[in-house]
């Protein structure tokens, strides 16, 4: 009797136990990709360092400032699966020079902007993309641009250029063909 009565007692239990449990989805999901390059984790943030620039020298007539290079690094390239691409960098467009990327905090120097090109010169204007660009080899490629800044003419005639540090963020995105 008191077999039964355990045996009946644990149904009971474990009938109660599972009335009580909840059922929990797993949801699993992603995009498989047929990228054919690829970007290393250390290739991923680019950093352009434009250094000291003398705000006099900004105010002489024909000033220009150096150009800095940015190098894009793709990775384990498969000529196999695209032989082209095109690069966009997107950002926050300058109000007056147009396709110029803005500094962050714009309000304190409106008058700068940065601008990309290829290194031959042909400009690149922000949030569109290149002329397709041949990717070279299968492996490791280096994607060549310059970046620069500008002043803007009101801000260079109206001496509005202020001194202190600056900095602008972009993002690059590479589409295949």
């Amino acid at each position: 009797m008191l077999k039964k009565w355990l045996a009946y007692t644990c149904i009971i239990f474990m009938s109660s136990w599972s009335a009580f449990s909840l059922a929990n989805d797993l949801k699993v999901k992603g995009t498989l990709v047929n990228a054919p390059c690829t970007i290393a984790p250390e290739d991923k943030n680019v950093e352009i360092n434009f250094g000291d620039i003398r705000l006099l020298d900004i105010y002489e007539r024909g000033f220009e400032f150096s150009k800095k290079e940015l190098i894009l690094v793709i990775s384990e390239c498969d000529l196999s699966i695209a032989q082209k691409l095109k690069v966009k960098f997107i950002g926050t467009p300058h109000h007056q020079l147009a396709g110029f990327l803005s500094l962050d905090g714009s309000d304190t120097n409106p008058g700068l902007g940065i601008g990309f090109e290829t290194v031959d010169g042909k400009p690149v204007l922000l949030n569109e993309n290149t002329d397709l660009i041949l990717i070279e080899k299968n492996g490791r490629n280096e994607l060549k641009f310059n970046t620069f800044l500008k002043a803007s003419q009101d801000a260079i005639n109206n001496k509005s250029i202020k001194p202190g540090r600056f900095s602008a963020a972009a993002t690059f995105l590479i589409q295949y063909e």
